[in-house]
């Protein structure tokens, strides 16, 4: 006598199980993905603001401070902007994500444009940018030269993500001391960066030798 197979399909207790394996599957591969994307987008920043730092101790090194911007502007932008004669690239100031690019061609990452007609043509302009930079930096390795940019209350950020300052989400920060250092920083309950110092924990951002200057948002 032949023992014949009979071919059937799923139950549905089998189809709900195989259903529930997916579901588990997909909410933690999910969460994972995004923290591995976002370390990804973290470590890509840090680059870009070192590189930074190198483009300015080659422009202003040797003076040993960062001139007053020639148009008179006041914003990191306006610091940042003569940089991009040696840089030829927005890019480099650029972080997907960040709310200072603002909702139109620069959330992209700039036009790239620079021209060398005086005064200094279109780069940086408002929204292509992301670094805060030290207008009283020195070069020097005590204090930061350069950091992702806040919100609207210089030193500190938040965890809305879709504001300006939000774009890690209040857990992190990038800092580039004026040495050339650069670190993902962690940030304290309330957005801040806190160091401690001689056994005192310092808001790094409100020291007397720091003003740290925004971008302009698009």
């Amino acid at each position: 006598m032949k023992n014949k197979r009979k071919n059937r399909g799923f139950t549905l207790i089998e189809l709900l199980v195989v259903i529930t394996i997916i579901a588990i599957l997909a909410s933690v591969s999910v969460p994972v993905y995004s923290s591995v994307q976002r370390s990804a987008r973290l470590t890509k920043s840090l680059s870009q603001a070192k590189g930074i730092q190198v483009a300015m101790y080659a422009e202003w090194g040797k003076l040993g401070y960062i001139p007053d911007p020639e148009d008179g502007g006041e914003d990191a932008n306006a610091y940042l902007k003569p940089l991009i004669r040696k840089l030829k690239s927005e890019q480099p100031f650029f972080v997907t994500g960040c709310a200072w690019h603002g909702r139109g061609d620069t959330r992209e990452g700039g036009d790239d444009l620079w021209e060398t007609s005086e005064p200094q043509g279109t780069a940086l302009e408002a929204g292509e940018n992301h670094y805060a930079v030290n207008k009283l930096s020195d070069f020097g390795p005590r204090f930061p030269i350069l950091a992702s940019g806040f919100t609207s209350n210089v030193g500190s950020y938040t965890d809305v993500k879709t504001d300006v300052g939000g774009v890690w989400e209040g857990l992190d920060a990038i800092v580039i001391y004026g040495d050339g250092r650069g670190k993902q920083v962690p940030l304290d309950e309330q957005f801040r960066f806190i160091e401690e110092k001689g056994g005192t924990k310092v808001d790094v951002f409100q020291q007397e030798e720091i003003e740290m200057v925004n971008p302009t948002q698009g």
